[in-house]
C-alpha cells in the first residue's frame, strides 16, 4: 500500500459512491437507485394501458359519467394495485378490454342493445372491474390498500350516480343523448324544452342542404332506428341488462329546416 496506509479490508476506495463489499455482504448506496430508463422500461406496460385509456375517454367526454366510470378501473389497477409485470399486464388489458367496450362505441358515434348503457356502466362495470383486481391481488400475492379503498368508493359512488340518474330520469332531464348538437353540416339552434307528466322534451331547429334527409341519416347513423311512440318517432335502445331508451323525432318546417325533438 503506498504512503505505509494500511486500507481497511472489506471497503473499497472509490471517488464519489460506496461499492458492493461482497465479502461483509454490505450493498452500496449507488445499486439502491434504480436508473430512469430501467424505470420507464419496467413500467412501459402502465404507461401504454393508461395513455389508451385516457385517449378513449377523452373521445368520449361528451358523457362524461361514462367516460369517467369506465377508464376509472384501469387507472386504479395501475395506479394503485398492480405490483408485478405479467399479473398487472393481463388484469390491465382485461380492464382495458371492457373500457374500450364501453368508449369506442360513443367515440364513433355508434349505438344498440351491445353497448352498455350508463346504467350498466355505473353500477355492473365497477363490481366486475373488483371482481377482476380482487383476482389480480390473490395471483401476484400482494396487497393495494390505496386501490382497493379507491376501488370500493368507485362502486359506491357507481350506485350513488346511477340511483341520481334515474331520478334525473323520473325529474324528466334530457341529455344530449346523441341528438345534440346534430350533423356538422347543418347549423343548429336549440329551441324551449316543453315538459309534461311524461318528462321533458328537448328541440332543436337545423337549418341547412337537405336538412331532414341529413338529420333522419344522423339519427340512423346514431341508432336510432327502433319505431317509436308513433311512425313519426324512433327510438334506440343501449344496454344488455339494465336498458336506456331515447326516441326522437324529425318535422320539416321547410325544404332547407327542420324541427327535432327528443326525450328518454
Amino acid at each position: 500500500m503506498s504512503g505505509g496506509q494500511a486500507q481497511r479490508p472489506g471497503i473499497h476506495r472509490a471517488s464519489c459512491c460506496y461499492s458492493v463489499d461482497r465479502h461483509n455482504g454490505r450493498v452500496s448506496d449507488e445499486l439502491t437507485v434504480v436508473p430512469f430508463h430501467e424505470r420507464l422500461s419496467r413500467n412501459l406496460w402502465r404507461i401504454l394501458l393508461i395513455a389508451v385509456t385516457v385517449a378513449m375517454a377523452a373521445f368520449a367526454w361528451h358523457d362524461p359519467v361514462v367516460a369517467v366510470f369506465a377508464a376509472a378501473p384501469v387507472l386504479i389497477w395501475c395506479l394503485g394495485m398492480a405490483r408485478t409485470e405479467q399479473t398487472g399486464l393481463v388484469c390491465g388489458l382485461i380492464l382495458l378490454v371492457f373500457a374500450a367496450w364501453i368508449l369506442l362505441p360513443r367515440d364513433l358515434g355508434l349505438s344498440g342493445r351491445w353497448v352498455p348503457s350508463v346504467y350498466e356502466v355505473c353500477v355492473i362495470l365497477p363490481i366486475i372491474s373488483a371482481l377482476i383486481c380482487a383476482m389480480g391481488l390473490r395471483a401476484q400475492r400482494s396487497g393495494g390498500c390505496a386501490g382497493a379503498i379507491g376501488l370500493s368508493a368507485l362502486v359506491l359512488a357507481g350506485f350513488v350516480t346511477a340511483g341520481l340518474t334515474v331520478l334525473d330520469d323520473a325529474e324528466g332531464y334530457t341529455g344530449a343523448e346523441g341528438v345534440w348538437p346534430g350533423p356538422s353540416g347543418l347549423q343548429v339552434v336549440e329551441l324551449d324544452s316543453s315538459c309534461g307528466s311524461g318528462g321533458c322534451t328537448r328541440s332543436m331547429e337545423a337549418t341547412g342542404d337537405r336538412a331532414a334527409e341529413q338529420m333522419r341519416d344522423y339519427l340512423d347513423s346514431r341508432g336510432f332506428t327502433t319505431p317509436g311512440y308513433s311512425k313519426e318517432w324512433t327510438c334506440r335502445i343501449d344496454g344488455l341488462l339494465l336498458t336506456y331508451k331515447v326516441c326522437a323525432t324529425v318535422k320539416e318546417v321547410t325544404p332547407t329546416a327542420v324541427q327535432v325533438s327528443w326525450s328518454n
